[in-house]
């Protein structure tokens, strides 16, 4: 019973082999809101730091992301329903402050965890 007991936590263990860590081993939900809230600074790091209008900075992120955001919501309205993504969209989200140069790392940090989710669902 042991060793079968030790087989199956090898087989388990052996599943997540070259997952990487990270984000990578993190729930699609918890991905999909900490996208989301990288991108809500980055929208907020346009407007209030660099002085876009929000209609630019909304219009940017469209489209730089919008096809890839549609298609991991519509992946992960069929893998976990639509009333779970609308939880997940509804986490508080700090500001940042203006630093003295443009930052672009919130806006990569969205990008890299729509890929993230983009790799599990197989969109790319």
């Amino acid at each position: 019973m042991r060793k079968g007991l030790s087989l199956g936590a090898a087989m388990a263990l052996a599943g997540c082999a070259g997952t990487g860590s990270g984000w990578s081993r993190a729930p699609d939900l918890s991905v999909y809101s900490s996208a989301h809230a990288y991108a809500r600074i980055a929208w907020e790091q346009d407007v209030y730091c660099e002085g876009a209008t929000p209609a630019a900075a909304s219009a940017s992120q469209e489209r730089e992301f919008g096809a890839r955001e549609a298609a991991v919501r519509t992946a992960l309205i069929a893998r976990h329903g639509e009333a779970a993504l609308a939880r997940a969209d509804r986490h508080f989200v700090a500001r940042v402050p203006c630093g003295d140069i443009p930052d672009a790392q919130w806006r990569d940090r969205y990008g890299r965890l729509l890929r993230v989710l983009e790799i599990r669902f197989g969109l790319g």
